[in-house]
Protein backbone atom coordinates (compact mmCIF):
# COMPACT_ATOMS: atom_id res chain seq x y z
CA UNK A 1 0.00 0.00 0.00
CA UNK A 2 1.10 3.35 -0.75
CA UNK A 3 0.00 7.23 0.30
CA UNK A 4 -1.80 9.25 -1.94
CA UNK A 5 -1.64 12.78 -0.96
CA UNK A 6 -4.46 15.52 -1.76
CA UNK A 7 -2.86 19.09 -0.19
CA UNK A 8 -0.40 20.57 2.40
CA UNK A 9 -1.94 22.22 5.02
CA UNK A 10 -0.90 24.33 8.13
CA UNK A 11 -0.35 21.71 11.20
CA UNK A 12 -2.40 23.70 13.55
CA UNK A 13 -5.57 24.62 11.20
CA UNK A 14 -5.73 20.69 9.99
CA UNK A 15 -9.09 19.65 10.29
CA UNK A 16 -9.94 15.60 10.05
CA UNK A 17 -10.66 14.41 6.61
CA UNK A 18 -14.01 14.89 5.35
CA UNK A 19 -14.12 11.34 3.61
CA UNK A 20 -13.43 7.93 5.85
CA UNK A 21 -10.11 5.99 5.13
CA UNK A 22 -8.45 9.34 5.22
CA UNK A 23 -5.39 11.02 7.67
CA UNK A 24 -3.49 13.43 8.46
CA UNK A 25 0.40 13.48 8.97
CA UNK A 26 2.27 16.46 10.93
CA UNK A 27 5.46 17.42 11.24
CA UNK A 28 7.48 20.62 11.59
CA UNK A 29 4.34 22.56 11.50
CA UNK A 30 3.01 21.24 8.10
CA UNK A 31 0.31 18.52 7.94
CA UNK A 32 -0.60 16.28 4.96
CA UNK A 33 -4.34 15.15 4.09
CA UNK A 34 -3.41 11.15 2.86
CA UNK A 35 -5.22 8.09 1.79
CA UNK A 36 -3.54 4.79 1.51
CA UNK A 37 -3.90 3.36 -1.61
CA UNK A 38 -3.42 0.20 -4.00
CA UNK A 39 -0.77 1.15 -6.66
CA UNK A 40 -1.67 0.69 -10.46
CA UNK A 41 -0.28 1.18 -13.76
CA UNK A 42 -3.77 1.74 -15.27
CA UNK A 43 -5.35 5.20 -16.20
CA UNK A 44 -7.53 6.54 -12.78
CA UNK A 45 -11.11 6.65 -13.59
CA UNK A 46 -13.55 9.49 -13.73
CA UNK A 47 -15.20 8.83 -10.67
CA UNK A 48 -11.78 8.44 -8.48
CA UNK A 49 -10.47 12.02 -10.32
CA UNK A 50 -13.96 13.47 -9.62
CA UNK A 51 -13.71 12.10 -5.47
CA UNK A 52 -10.37 13.01 -5.15
CA UNK A 53 -10.97 16.90 -6.25
CA UNK A 54 -14.04 17.23 -3.90
CA UNK A 55 -11.86 16.54 -1.22
CA UNK A 56 -9.39 19.04 -2.16
CA UNK A 57 -11.82 21.31 -2.68
CA UNK A 58 -13.72 20.53 0.89
CA UNK A 59 -10.41 21.57 2.68
CA UNK A 60 -9.64 24.43 0.21
CA UNK A 61 -13.20 26.02 1.37
CA UNK A 62 -11.86 25.54 4.99
CA UNK A 63 -8.54 26.85 5.00
CA UNK A 64 -5.45 27.74 2.74
CA UNK A 65 -4.16 24.63 0.65
CA UNK A 66 -1.26 23.80 -1.22
CA UNK A 67 -3.69 21.47 -3.80
CA UNK A 68 -1.23 18.08 -5.31
CA UNK A 69 -2.43 16.83 -8.66
CA UNK A 70 -4.03 13.41 -8.71
CA UNK A 71 -1.26 10.44 -8.56
CA UNK A 72 1.48 11.68 -5.96
CA UNK A 73 2.02 8.87 -4.32
CA UNK A 74 4.53 8.02 -1.39
CA UNK A 75 5.79 4.74 -0.30
CA UNK A 76 5.21 5.58 3.82
CA UNK A 77 4.24 7.89 6.56
CA UNK A 78 7.97 8.86 7.30
CA UNK A 79 9.04 9.58 3.49
CA UNK A 80 5.54 12.18 3.92
CA UNK A 81 7.22 13.39 7.04
CA UNK A 82 10.87 14.20 5.15
CA UNK A 83 9.07 15.45 2.44
CA UNK A 84 7.27 18.28 4.80
CA UNK A 85 10.71 18.83 6.70
CA UNK A 86 12.93 18.96 2.94
CA UNK A 87 10.16 21.34 2.01
CA UNK A 88 9.39 23.28 5.20
CA UNK A 89 10.35 26.79 3.98
CA UNK A 90 8.88 26.63 0.37
CA UNK A 91 5.53 24.97 1.83
CA UNK A 92 5.23 27.48 4.55
CA UNK A 93 5.66 30.13 1.51
CA UNK A 94 3.20 29.64 -0.69
CA UNK A 95 0.70 28.86 2.46
CA UNK A 96 1.51 32.72 3.03
CA UNK A 97 0.90 33.79 -0.44
CA UNK A 98 -2.05 31.37 -1.07
CA UNK A 99 -4.03 31.98 2.43
CA UNK A 100 -7.47 33.87 0.84
CA UNK A 101 -7.21 33.20 -2.36
CA UNK A 102 -8.74 30.70 -4.73
CA UNK A 103 -8.21 30.08 -8.56
CA UNK A 104 -10.89 31.27 -11.46
CA UNK A 105 -10.45 30.05 -14.90
CA UNK A 106 -11.30 31.27 -18.22
CA UNK A 107 -11.32 28.98 -21.07
CA UNK A 108 -11.01 30.10 -24.56
CA UNK A 109 -11.99 27.67 -27.64
CA UNK A 110 -9.97 29.06 -30.81
CA UNK A 111 -11.17 27.54 -33.89
CA UNK A 112 -8.86 25.27 -35.07
CA UNK A 113 -6.14 26.47 -37.65
CA UNK A 114 -6.15 25.10 -41.54
CA UNK A 115 -4.62 22.13 -41.58
CA UNK A 116 -4.78 20.87 -37.89
CA UNK A 117 -5.97 17.39 -37.67
CA UNK A 118 -7.55 16.63 -34.87
CA UNK A 119 -5.98 13.66 -32.81
CA UNK A 120 -7.63 10.31 -32.05
CA UNK A 121 -10.44 10.72 -29.24
CA UNK A 122 -8.93 9.17 -25.57
CA UNK A 123 -10.89 7.58 -22.63
CA UNK A 124 -11.29 10.14 -20.15
CA UNK A 125 -8.31 9.15 -17.29
CA UNK A 126 -6.43 8.79 -20.13
CA UNK A 127 -7.47 12.42 -21.50
CA UNK A 128 -6.74 13.35 -17.99
CA UNK A 129 -3.29 12.44 -18.23
CA UNK A 130 -2.90 14.03 -21.30
CA UNK A 131 -3.93 17.21 -20.29
CA UNK A 132 -1.01 17.02 -17.49
CA UNK A 133 1.08 16.42 -19.86
CA UNK A 134 0.36 19.59 -22.40
CA UNK A 135 0.39 21.65 -18.96
CA UNK A 136 3.83 21.03 -18.23
CA UNK A 137 5.10 20.19 -22.01
CA UNK A 138 7.57 23.54 -23.00
CA UNK A 139 6.65 23.13 -26.47
CA UNK A 140 3.13 24.64 -26.49
CA UNK A 141 3.21 28.41 -26.65
CA UNK A 142 0.16 30.44 -27.75
CA UNK A 143 0.36 32.13 -31.31
CA UNK A 144 0.45 35.60 -31.37
CA UNK A 145 -3.25 36.35 -32.08
CA UNK A 146 -3.91 34.27 -29.34
CA UNK A 147 -1.60 35.98 -27.31
CA UNK A 148 -3.12 39.08 -28.32
CA UNK A 149 -6.25 37.87 -26.99
CA UNK A 150 -4.96 36.52 -23.67
CA UNK A 151 -3.53 40.40 -23.27
CA UNK A 152 -7.20 41.82 -23.48
CA UNK A 153 -8.61 39.34 -21.02
CA UNK A 154 -6.25 40.13 -18.59
CA UNK A 155 -6.53 43.58 -19.25
CA UNK A 156 -10.09 43.96 -18.45
CA UNK A 157 -9.17 41.76 -15.69
CA UNK A 158 -6.45 44.13 -13.80
CA UNK A 159 -7.13 44.55 -10.11
CA UNK A 160 -9.16 41.14 -9.32
CA UNK A 161 -6.35 38.71 -9.42
CA UNK A 162 -2.69 38.95 -7.95
CA UNK A 163 -1.31 36.20 -10.21
CA UNK A 164 -2.41 34.85 -13.69
CA UNK A 165 -0.93 31.92 -15.83
CA UNK A 166 -1.40 30.60 -19.13
CA UNK A 167 -1.29 27.39 -21.47
CA UNK A 168 -2.53 26.14 -24.88
CA UNK A 169 -3.43 22.69 -25.57
CA UNK A 170 -5.37 21.04 -28.78
CA UNK A 171 -8.64 19.73 -29.40
CA UNK A 172 -10.35 18.20 -31.89
CA UNK A 173 -12.90 21.62 -32.27
CA UNK A 174 -9.41 23.95 -32.70
CA UNK A 175 -6.91 24.83 -29.94
CA UNK A 176 -7.65 26.09 -26.92
CA UNK A 177 -6.85 28.66 -24.60
CA UNK A 178 -6.67 28.53 -20.63
CA UNK A 179 -6.19 31.37 -18.32
CA UNK A 180 -6.04 30.45 -14.72
CA UNK A 181 -6.37 33.87 -12.09
CA UNK A 182 -5.20 33.87 -8.43
CA UNK A 183 -8.07 35.40 -6.83
CA UNK A 184 -9.07 36.86 -3.85
CA UNK A 185 -11.86 34.55 -1.89
CA UNK A 186 -13.48 38.21 -1.27
CA UNK A 187 -13.19 39.44 -4.61
CA UNK A 188 -14.86 36.56 -6.68
CA UNK A 189 -18.20 38.32 -7.51
CA UNK A 190 -15.97 41.33 -9.04
CA UNK A 191 -13.68 38.72 -11.19
CA UNK A 192 -17.44 37.55 -12.39
CA UNK A 193 -18.67 40.60 -13.34
CA UNK A 194 -16.19 42.23 -14.86
CA UNK A 195 -15.65 38.40 -16.79
CA UNK A 196 -19.12 39.04 -18.06
CA UNK A 197 -17.75 41.86 -20.19
CA UNK A 198 -15.31 40.08 -22.24
CA UNK A 199 -16.18 40.05 -26.05
CA UNK A 200 -14.30 36.95 -27.63
CA UNK A 201 -13.87 37.22 -31.48
CA UNK A 202 -16.81 35.82 -33.76
CA UNK A 203 -15.97 31.76 -33.87
CA UNK A 204 -14.33 31.96 -30.59
CA UNK A 205 -15.80 30.39 -27.72
CA UNK A 206 -15.35 31.59 -24.11
CA UNK A 207 -16.22 29.77 -20.94
CA UNK A 208 -15.72 31.07 -17.30
CA UNK A 209 -15.05 28.51 -13.91
CA UNK A 210 -14.05 27.91 -10.86
CA UNK A 211 -13.55 28.98 -7.57
CA UNK A 212 -11.01 26.08 -7.78
CA UNK A 213 -8.56 25.45 -5.64
CA UNK A 214 -5.46 27.06 -6.80
CA UNK A 215 -3.95 24.22 -8.73
CA UNK A 216 -1.81 26.52 -11.36
CA UNK A 217 -0.39 28.63 -8.51
CA UNK A 218 1.28 25.30 -5.94
CA UNK A 219 4.26 26.59 -7.45
CA UNK A 220 6.85 29.36 -6.95
CA UNK A 221 6.08 32.40 -8.75
CA UNK A 222 9.75 32.37 -10.95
Amino acid sequence: MKHLLYCIVQQDLAEPPPEPGMCVVAAHGLAAVVSRVEETSSAPSVSSLLAYERVVEAIHARQAVIPLRYGCLMESESAIIRLLEDHRQEYEALLGRLRGMTEMGIRVLCPARPGSVPGSPLSPGAAYLASLRNRYSSGNSLAPEEAQLADQITGLLSGCYTEQRREISPTDQGRLVSLYFLTPKTGLERFRNKARQVCPPGGTKLLLSGPWPPYNFAVSPD
